[in-house]
């Protein structure tokens, strides 16, 4: 069995230098980037998956080539430089909702830039049509490793939710769940984070 999906709280503390010089969300992170990494293989040369996907709830249903930004959240781009830059040969790229974004943080992150090279980014809005949801589950498909940024407590929103739940349906992919807790002030006392793991391609 392998990691094909990660379900991560789209919260943009995870991302270092988003609380300024605090420290926030440390075991959190690293319950996130420990199944990602172990997906990614020892290294990111050819052995590393090929293809990466970020699912999202979002304002609007797009997909596409997106640029990583925390700006819709109130935190300037040269604030959190760990935010991972446009795709490569994508400089002109849109910018993707903050949930997204964490996504693609996640991504960089756990396999290095070289993975953001042709990620998949989907958002979908919590009323998706079912075209919309049609097409995200053909592009999706096709993915090795799927990060799911879930705005919600316990997963993503209606739309990406039933994304999800569809490419696990299909891929026979089980779910494991921890809950990671969290002490300071202004957070949650959990935060979930969900391994998806399935067959390798």
């Amino acid at each position: 069995m392998t990691v094909r999906a990660v379900v991560l709280p789209a919260t943009p503390l995870l991302v270092p230098g988003a609380a300024g010089a605090a420290i926030a969300l440390g075991a959190v992170r690293d319950a996130v980037l420990e199944p990602l990494r172990r997906a990614a293989g020892p290294g990111t040369d050819a052995s590393a998956p090929q293809r990466w996907g970020v699912l999202a709830d979002g304002a609007q249903d797009r997909r596409g080539a997106r640029r990583a930004s925390l700006a819709a959240a109130g935190m300037a781009d040269r604030w959190v430089p760990d935010l991972p830059g446009p795709p490569v040969g994508e400089p002109d790229s849109a910018v993707a909702g903050v949930a997204a974004s964490i996504g693609l943080w996640a991504v960089g992150a756990a396999a290095g830039a070289p993975a953001l090279a042709g990620v998949e980014v989907v958002e979908l809005a919590g009323g998706a049509d079912p075209d919309a949801v049609a097409a995200a589950l053909d592009v999706l498909a096709a993915v090795d490793v799927l990060v799911v940024a879930a705005t919600g407590p316990r997963g993503p929103g209606t739309a990406a939710g039933r994304v999800l739940a569809a490419l696990a349906d299909r891929g026979d992919w089980s779910g494991r769940t921890v809950e990671v807790p969290v002490d300071g002030p202004h957070l949650l006392a959990t935060y979930a984070v969900t391994t998806w793991e399935g067959a390798a391609r």
